[in-house]
């Protein structure tokens, strides 16, 4: 849906600006009493040779209250929600030549190093997976849950929820309070419109995705250009449709870290845990290895963690 203003001719609009539905100005910006803290990353790539499991290792530790100072640990012991946003794995046959790359040259092995690390964290910390482009599902969008033919190791996890790309998430509800509305996505539509939309291509591309995820939003779509990301209809439904507002939008697929707020969504791009490739070269994707973001839900401040890559 779009709004055209304009002037009237013969069967033809001639027109000066062309309105978006955008979201509402009038979005709340929740917050809660309690001091809890969700954790936000995507992109693993398990079974890559550059994957960097030191780092993530690192992250366990601190997660799991044994790592950094005082400070640190008591913060990590507040942490509630982990979300990973996609590409658990590197995956098998994605890329020509992807196999020279990889460490682990069997997906269901490679879901079972991911169960490995993923198992040592504490259980009262509730883990929230999608998948992405690399994991072993169809590429096509609305992605499904993981497959347990290949990732059924992850199933056995106690404290895992698995949802769907995209999917949208609410956490955190009680008897009185209606909880966060969080929207999860990928992001594979974002190389699209990073290399052609021409105000964010010459303001960093795919570089930027504080600039692609703020257009998505002003559209209400998550890939509103024909061919932008690969589609299946599901029973008469637009599943891409951005139809209610949230108070978070997370994302990954570009590798790059961002934080940044639009009419109250806390919009974020996740980093990875894996170094660049010469395919991402040739993309012009420059990772952010080894970084988490962290939000305190009290306050809804925003901090990015690093635990180590380049």
């Amino acid at each position: 849906v779009i709004g055209v203003n304009g002037v009237m001719g013969d069967r033809i609009i001639y027109s000066k600006e062309i309105v978006y539905p955008d979201i509402s100005i009038s979005n709340e910006f929740k917050k809660i009493n309690e001091d809890v803290h969700a954790v936000f990353t995507a992109d693993l790539h398990i079974g890559s040779k550059d994957f960097y499991k030191d780092d993530f290792l690192k992250f366990i530790d601190w997660i799991n209250c044994k790592g950094g100072n005082e400070q640190q640990k008591e913060i990590a012991s507040k942490v509630k929600y982990l979300f990973i946003v996609g590409d658990l794995v590197d995956g098998i046959g994605i890329y020509p030549g992807q196999d020279e790359e990889l460490g682990i040259l069997d997906v269901c092995e490679q879901y079972n190093e991911c169960y490995k690390l993923l198992n040592l964290i504490r259980k009262d910390v509730q883990i929230i997976i999608c998948p992405g482009n690399h994991d072993a599902v169809r590429l096509a969008e609305p992605q499904p849950l993981l497959d347990k033919k290949y990732a059924g190791k992850l199933y056995e996890l106690s404290n895992a929820t698995f949802v769907t790309n995209p999917s949208l998430v609410n956490i955190h509800s009680n008897n009185n309070f209606v909880g966060f509305n969080i929207l999860l996505y990928h992001g594979f539509s974002f190389i699209y419109y990073g290399n052609n939309v021409n105000s964010i291509r010459t303001n960093g591309g795919v570089t930027r995705p504080d600039l692609i995820m703020k257009f998505l939003l002003q559209r209400r779509h998550l890939a509103p250009t024909h061919a932008s990301a690969s589609y299946i209809p599901e029973d008469g439904k637009d599943n891409l449709f951005i139809d209610q507002v949230t108070d978070f939008f997370v994302s990954g697929h570009l590798h790059k870290t961002s934080v940044t707020n639009y009419r109250n969504v806390t919009m974020i791009g996740c980093g990875c845990w894996v170094g660049q490739t010469p395919y991402q070269a040739k993309r012009g994707v420059v990772p952010d290895p080894s970084r988490i973001s962290l939000v305190n839900l009290k306050t809804r401040d925003v901090k990015i963690l690093k635990f180590g890559g380049k």
